[in-house]
């Protein structure tokens, strides 16, 4: 299995003016750059109408993995509805809403 930067990972986004929207996704602890919206990347560029969003739903990958985990383990044990709470969670964060 291949490794990823623990979670979580923190979505920042500064709007520059004419320049539209600056975006970095780090580590919680703020010592790794997962991605940003620049030429000079540390890590993947992402570009698009949507990209505020791909990168929301980027930065909840660690969470959304953890969260798959857990509810598979707790489908297994017979624990349908604490599963669906765990999932519906992972699924806001994605969607970069509250709740």
């Amino acid at each position: 299995m291949s490794s990823h930067t623990p979670g979580p990972w923190v979505f920042e986004c500064e709007d520059v003016g004419t320049y539209g929207s600056h975006f970095w996704l780090e580590s919680e602890a703020g010592d790794e750059i997962i991605c940003q919206s620049e030429n000079e990347h540390q890590g993947v560029l992402i570009k698009g109408k949507d990209f505020v969003a791909n990168a929301r739903l980027i930065c909840a990958a660690p969470d959304m993995f953890d969260a798959i985990i857990l509810a598979k383990d707790l489908l297994e044990k017979g624990n349908p509805r604490t599963a669906m709470t765990i999932l519906g969670e992972a699924t806001v964060k994605a969607k970069g809403e509250t709740e």
